[in-house]
Formats: C-alpha cells, sequence, structure tokens
C-alpha cells in the first residue's frame, strides 16, 4: 500500500520542464542566463530543432532520460545559432555528468558540423556540485568544454529571494518537490504555500492559470491530498473574491480526465509508452477531449501514435 502512495505522488519534472522550457523559452533564458540572452535579435523568432537533437540525443541509452531543448536563434550580429538548454533534475549524484554534457555537445557539431551554445540548468538538492567543465588533458594535449550553469538552489537562496516571476516560480516548485519526494504531507504544505502566495502577487487570471499548471505538474500530490488541495484553494479564492476558481478548477477536472483516458487507452492499446503519457499529459484540454471521443475509432498503439502525429520528443 505504501508503494501504491508513493506512485500517486510521483511528479512529471522531465515533462514539466520541456514544456516550460519550449514554451516560455525568452523567459527562462532572460533568467537563468541573461548574457546568452542579451545576446539573441528576439524579433526573430527562434526554431524548435527536435529531429536534429534526436539524431544526437535519441541514441544515449539511460535509465533517467535528460530534458533537452535545442533551438536555433539569431544573434544581434546577424548570426544564427544553435543554443542547447539541458535540465538536470536528480536526487542523487551521477558519475561524469560532465562527460554526458560535452558528449551531447559535441555530437551536435559531429552529426550537423553546427557550433552550439550548451547551457545547463542545475535542478538538483546537492550545494556541493557545481559541474561547469569537462576536462580532457594528456601530457601537452588537453580538450576543454566550459558550460554556463544555472544552480536553482544558490539562486533561490541569494537573488531570487525576492523575486516572483514565472522562471522563478518554476524553480521554487522544482526544489519543493524534490524536497518533499517522500513526504506527502510536506509536499502538501509547499504546494498549498507556493500557490497561495501567487494571489497575492497581483497575476491576472491568465497568468495564475499558466503557473498553477506548471507547478501542478511539478508537485503531485496524493489522490487525498488532492482533494483537500482543492477543496482548500476552492475556499481561499471564495474568501478573497477572487474569479480565478473556473480556471483553477478546469485544470484540475481536466488532470482526472486525462488520468482516466490514460487508463482507458491503456485497455485499448496495451501498455503506452512514457514518451506517448508525456505528450497526452501536456496536450491542451480541447485536444484531450479530441482525443477521448478518437479512442472509440483506436484498436492498436500504432492508431495513437497515428493520431498524435510526429513527436516533438528528441528522445525517440
Amino acid at each position: 500500500m505504501a508503494k501504491r502512495k508513493k506512485r500517486e505522488q510521483d511528479s512529471d519534472y522531465d515533462g514539466a520542464w520541456k514544456e516550460a522550457l519550449r514554451t516560455h523559452l525568452r523567459e527562462l533564458l532572460k533568467q537563468y542566463f541573461p548574457a546568452v540572452y542579451a545576446a539573441i535579435d528576439w524579433s526573430v523568432e527562434p526554431k524548435l530543432c527536435d529531429k536534429e537533437l534526436s539524431q544526437v540525443v535519441g541514441r544515449a541509452k539511460r535509465r533517467n532520460r535528460p530534458v533537452d531543448v535545442l533551438v536555433q536563434v539569431r544573434l544581434l550580429s546577424g548570426a544564427e545559432q544553435w543554443v542547447l538548454l539541458h535540465a538536470e533534475v536528480q536526487s542523487s549524484p551521477e558519475a561524469g555528468f560532465e562527460r554526458r554534457v560535452a558528449r551531447y555537445h559535441s555530437g551536435l557539431f559531429w552529426v550537423h558540423d553546427q557550433r552550439v551554445i550548451t547551457l545547463v540548468v542545475l535542478a538538483d538538492l546537492r550545494e556541493d556540485w557545481r559541474p561547469g567543465e569537462d576536462l580532457f588533458r594528456v601530457a601537452d594535449f588537453e580538450s576543454r568544454l566550459r558550460f554556463p550553469t544555472c544552480k536553482l538552489i544558490d539562486r533561490l537562496e541569494t537573488d531570487w529571494r525576492d523575486d516572483h516571476s514565472l522562471p522563478v516560480q518554476i524553480a521554487r516548485a522544482q526544489i519543493e518537490a524534490l524536497r518533499t519526494a517522500s513526504d506527502s504531507e510536506g509536499r502538501y504544505r509547499a504546494k498549498s504555500r507556493l500557490v497561495r502566495k501567487l494571489y497575492e502577487l497581483g497575476y491576472n487570471a491568465e497568468e495564475l492559470r499558466e503557473i498553477f499548471r506548471l507547478i501542478d505538474w511539478m508537485m503531485h500530490l496524493t489522490d487525498a491530498l488532492s482533494q483537500r488541495f482543492e477543496q482548500e484553494l476552492r475556499e481561499f479564492e471564495e474568501s478573497l473574491n477572487m474569479p480565478y476558481v473556473t480556471s483553477v478548477e478546469r485544470i484540475a477536472e481536466a488532470r482526472g480526465g486525462v488520468s482516466l483516458l490514460l487508463r482507458q487507452l491503456a485497455k485499448v492499446c496495451g501498455p503506452l509508452p512514457e514518451d506517448v503519457t508525456n505528450r497526452i499529459r501536456s496536450l491542451p484540454f480541447q485536444q484531450i477531449e479530441e482525443l477521448s471521443e478518437a479512442l472509440l475509432d483506436f484498436r492498436s498503439l500504432a492508431d495513437l501514435q497515428n493520431w498524435l502525429g510526429p513527436s516533438d520528443d528528441p528522445a525517440e
């Protein structure tokens, strides 16, 4: 029974980060890597390079799948530039991390003959772990890759202490989620505290809904605590006379609907691969409803994959 509760609280950190990096690229770069942000011409829309990334990162067979997003941007100099963003979310140390980053970086150059700016978000709890360089040296030969990092716990305890922008709220949610991974009640209190704070910061309904969506994605609760959270949040909103409850309730209802939809799809299509599950969880509400109707015509996993269309996941 204990294992059952743990699975209920498991959060999709990778999916949440991938969604945040893709949807809020400009905001996250500005907050996490301001020097690189300042070098980009933002009048030109960045282009996602999923296919190119998959040819390198997709070959890596790892138990913990990396969160990587590759984009092509235009610099203020007029040059086209590839930027690889890697979010490292782990609760235990991994040997050879710097080498892995260097392998992805070098792989993109080798396969596509493209110079790449590699940036790393360190979303972990290890205060003494600050990788930033892969170095190989023998005699007078030397190969070195230095990559900028953004260590979330460092920034949250210093210059982000009073910052409440979306990128910082995502960082807070991730760190709190890791700290409470094995503490259901602690996770509930942390999530409640973060979400209630949003109402004091003057967000409009659309902004609150988006931040809530990402926090909710990172900080899953057990079924019982989720019901308690939603009931108390509903009462809290009523006490403030704020008209945001409809959007928050819609998210909660959609989340429950997605869980049911995934179970139904598994019965029809068989066990769902992790990448397919993550893609379904990230679908807009309208597409969730469309998929619920379309599943009546499915006979296999291939039918579901055809409906979803080409994957954006570079790990495939």
